[in-house]
């Protein structure tokens, strides 16, 4: 399941706790009751995918109550699911003006502006949502991508670490970290990462690639060449596999000493007779 999907199912999910979520003391006497009964059927009709009369449902309710935050929270969620970015993001920044303190709307609009590359005001929000609630953990991997994508690799990294030890079973970011420590010339590290990978996806050539470079990288070409004849295998017409094998392997022979000559023995001399007469008496 990828990160895009699990962050759709959250949204919707989090449509079964809209009515009965926490509000700001500055809009709390607003935000008691629903009028006409448009939030409960903006819920229902959210929970069923209907996005267009969800949206039209609490954008009543917010006519009807427009100081009360929950429905500015329901419809931009509403948006976001039915492709509508900029209209969640409007809806966001108003959520933000009635609650100041709510971390969850600076996480929520962080994770828009990751979206649509705004990697600094992401950064921004994201470090105001953590501020306010130490235990936003979910938002860590969009701020550790939003890192790697300005190539603040250490940034990145500590992100990723933070993330992975949330949860180890994360590979994306797991993947992501070993680019971000491939970056850092932290070689060691990434290998380590690939090979969590490996364990993974034991069949996937790309991963002994990337691996291979590293090893290559650390100029331990033996263990280069043993990744790149693996990717051969997987892939037997690579040519990019063939091409780094025949590379790592010269360096191989590079690297060994040349073999030892045993000196052919010279002959010893015979006496000439002739310079040493033999003296009559």
């Amino acid at each position: 399941m990828n990160a895009h999907r699990i962050t759709r199912l959250a949204l919707i999910v989090s449509f079964i706790l809209s009515i009965c979520a926490p509000v700001g003391s500055e809009a709390r006497s607003s935000a008691a009751g629903d009028p006409g009964g448009h939030t409960n059927r903006g819920v229902a009709y959210a929970r069923d995918k209907k996005y267009d009369k969800a949206i039209e449902e609490f954008s009543k309710a917010i006519d009807a109550q427009p100081k009360d935050p929950k429905n500015y929270r329901n419809r931009a969620q509403a948006y976001r699911l039915n492709n509508q970015p900029n209209k969640a993001l409007a809806d966001y920044n108003k959520l933000i003006e009635l609650e100041p303190k709510n971390a969850d709307a600076y996480g929520a609009r962080g994770r828009i502006e990751v979206d649509q590359a705004a990697y600094d005001k992401a950064i921004q929000d994201i470090n105001r949502a953590m501020e306010l609630d130490p235990k936003q953990k979910n938002v860590l991997r969009f701020r550790a991508f939003a890192y790697l994508r300005q190539k603040q690799w250490k940034k990145a990294v500590e992100d990723y670490n933070g993330v992975v030890k949330e949860n180890p079973k994360n590979l994306e970011a797991v993947e992501r970290r070993a680019y971000a420590l491939q970056q850092a010339a932290d070689y060691n590290a990434a290998i380590a990462d690939y090979a969590t990978l490996i364990q993974s996806r034991p069949k996937d050539a790309e991963l002994y690639r990337r691996r291979g470079t590293l090893y290559r990288l650390s100029k331990n070409y033996e263990k280069a060449a043993s990744d790149f004849t693996k990717v051969m295998e997987l892939k037997p017409n690579d040519a990019d596999a063939t091409g780094r094998l025949r590379y790592v392997e010269a360096q191989i022979r590079k690297s060994q000493p040349p073999p030892r000559m045993t000196p052919i023995p010279r002959p010893t001399p015979k006496a000439n007779r002739a310079s040493s007469p033999t003296l009559a008496r």
